[in-house]
C-alpha cells in the first residue's frame, strides 16, 4: 500500500463512537523499517455545507473530487480535519479481523494535489506534515 491507495472500511469507528462504512485514502508511503505510520483520512459524498468546486479548499480542510473523475462515482470530499495514523501491523490486523479492503488507487496527480492542499491547512500538525513526502 502506498499514498493514493483507497481503502474501504466496513466498520470504521468515528471519534463520536459511532460505527459506519467509510472510504479512506492513504496519504503517505511510510518507511516501515523506520516505524513510520500510515496516515489516512476519511472521504464523504455528503454534500451539505461543502464547496462544490472541485479542488483544494484548505480553509475548510477539504479537497473536492468531481464525480467519475478519479475512482469515485459520486462527487467526493476528502476530509483532512482529522488525520488518522496506523502502523503496518494494525492495518494488516484490521484487514483480516474487520475486512478492510483495497478498492483502488487515485491518480498520481490527484493524490499530489490532495497532499499539496493538506500542506496549506493551518490545522495539520508539523509531525503529520513531515510524513507527507
Amino acid at each position: 500500500m502506498r499514498k493514493g491507495t483507497i481503502l474501504f472500511h466496513p466498520s470504521f469507528e468515528f471519534t463520536n463512537g459511532e460505527i459506519g462504512r467509510k472510504y479512506l485514502i492513504i496519504l503517505n508511503s511510510p518507511v516501515i523499517k523506520n516505524l513510520e505510520p500510515y496516515l489516512f483520512c476519511k472521504t464523504t459524498s455528503q454534500s451539505q455545507n461543502k464547496p462544490q468546486t472541485p479542488g483544494c479548499h484548505a480553509e475548510k480542510n477539504l479537497y473536492c473530487i468531481d464525480a467519475k473523475f478519479d475512482f469515485f462515482l459520486k462527487k467526493t470530499w476528502v476530509q483532512f480535519f482529522e488525520i488518522y495514523e496506523a502502523n503496518y501491523e494494525e492495518l494488516i490486523k484490521q484487514h483480516f479481523e474487520l475486512g478492510i479492503e483495497v478498492k483502488g488507487e487515485l491518480r498520481t496527480e490527484t493524490i499530489s494535489a490532495i497532499i499539496n492542499c493538506i500542506k496549506k491547512s493551518d490545522d495539520v500538525s508539523a509531525y503529520h506534515l513531515s510524513l507527507l513526502k
